[in-house]
């Protein structure tokens, strides 16, 4: 596993348990609109993690400067949705 991508992984498990954290306190309204995506969120991560052995995924300085910024926007309630839709498609890119 490349330090960047162990990075990545960090930086998405990071902002996953800040965006489960956000959805704790956030509206009924707000739960019923994120609660798939943070679903989703979860099993992505989790494949993730599966594959961090497979050396063919390749991270780049983008890759790294589009989690942080993420990480940023789930501290939110109100971006929480963004936020998660954004981890989704981060991840999708690896999975």
């Amino acid at each position: 596993m490349s330090q960047t991508l162990g990075a990545l992984i960090a930086d998405a498990q990071e902002a996953y348990a800040t965006a489960a954290v956000t959805y704790q306190s956030a509206t009924i309204d707000q739960k019923v609109a994120t609660k798939p995506d943070l679903d989703k969120a979860a099993s992505l991560l989790q494949s993730l993690l599966a594959k961090q052995l497979d050396s063919a995924i390749e991270i780049d300085d983008a890759d790294m400067a589009e989690m942080a910024n993420l990480r940023q926007q789930v501290n939110d309630a109100a971006a929480l949705q963004q936020g998660l839709q954004a981890l989704v498609s981060i991840l999708l890119k690896f999975v």
